[in-house]
């Protein structure tokens, strides 16, 4: 594969209550930390977690091994919050990889791409609901 531009719109945010109600289609996920903020009281992004892939993006937050990890991770008073990207089979990894390269998330500490990115130079223009992510961002191949 040459250069890339992926641009996926992310969709969300769902609550764990809500989570069933996320798209059921091929993308990439991201799981976030929401807290109340002292000023407005409104829940907010606070920290992005994780970002993952899967063929159905709702199926793979609703029964991810990490979940308890995510969840254990909280204060008091905070939520997980989710959010999906939609990306088809042939480029869901690469989105991903550039995503976990780019935002390092504190739950992909273990992942191949957090450090390595095989793939040629892919710019991400991310729209839609994209609190804590960069909007626009490039990740070159990397050994």
């Amino acid at each position: 594969m040459s250069d890339q531009l992926l641009s996926p719109k992310m969709l969300g945010y769902w609550t764990q209550d809500q989570l069933r109600e996320a798209p059921d289609e091929s993308g990439i996920f991201c799981v976030f930390r929401a807290a109340r903020d002292p000023e407005t009281e409104q829940m907010e992004i606070q920290e992005l977690l994780y970002v993952g892939e899967h063929r159905s993006a709702r199926y793979g937050l609703e029964h991810h091994a990490d979940q308890a990890k995510w969840q254990a991770f909280l204060q008091p008073d905070e939520e997980l919050w989710y959010s999906v990207g939609l990306a088809g089979h042939a480029n869901r990894e690469r989105l991903a990889a550039a995503m976990i390269n780019a935002h390092k998330p504190r739950f992909n500490n273990s992942s191949q791409y957090r450090d390595h990115f095989p793939f040629d130079e892919t710019t991400v223009h991310i729209y839609g609901k994209k609190d804590k992510l960069q909007s626009i961002f490039t990740v070159e191949r990397s050994a």
